[in-house]
């Protein structure tokens, strides 16, 4: 399943796949000099990157 970029304008806990309503677990992906979280769905594993990023350390 490929990982979807999505753009978060209010909220975002409803998977826009399988339209799971509870909420995602958390991933982070090394990226360059630092980590990416990725949203995955508990229910389908769809994966989320939403822009969120953190440096090493």
């Amino acid at each position: 399943m490929e990982t979807i970029n999505k753009k978060i304008d209010e909220e975002f806990s409803v998977c826009d796949t399988c339209g799971y309503d509870r909420g995602f677990h958390v991933s982070f992906v090394k990226e360059g000099g630092g980590f990416q979280a990725v949203l995955i769905c508990p229910e389908c594993g769809q994966r989320f990157r939403v822009g969120w990023a953190t440096p090493l350390g």
